[in-house]
């Protein structure tokens, strides 16, 4: 994947879809709003950056060390598994507009949205 994530690294296209996803996702944490959505697209946006660090790796393809100090776990699955419980436990309810979203005509009828 290495290549790959270099060649999108930069490119004006990928900078911007990966703002865009930051805008919405932190939008939707702040507000409290479409959480289960957001959790979704956080959690394939970490996973996409933890595997562009790629923690795995001893040394980058410079022939450099990592400096990696846990192999699998580290800040993007740990933020990963806080995005899932924040959308399973309806933090929104609590501490933002999720009550008042959930109300919604639009969401009643999609409650994936909630």
């Amino acid at each position: 994947m290495q290549s790959t994530l270099r060649d999108w690294a930069g490119a004006g296209w990928a900078d911007w879809l990966f703002m865009l996803a930051l805008l919405g996702l932190g939008i939707a944490l702040l507000l409290g709003v479409a959480l289960r959505p957001a959790a979704a697209a956080g959690t394939i946006l970490l996973a996409l950056m933890w595997i562009a660090e790629w923690p795995l790796a001893q040394s980058t393809s410079a022939g450099t060390a990592t400096s990696s100090t846990n192999p699998l776990i580290d800040y993007h699955l740990v933020y990963l598994v806080v995005l899932i419980v924040l959308a399973a436990f309806a933090a929104g309810d609590t501490w933002g507009l999720g009550h008042r979203w959930a109300k919604l005509d639009l969401v009643r009828r999609t409650p994936w949205l909630r």
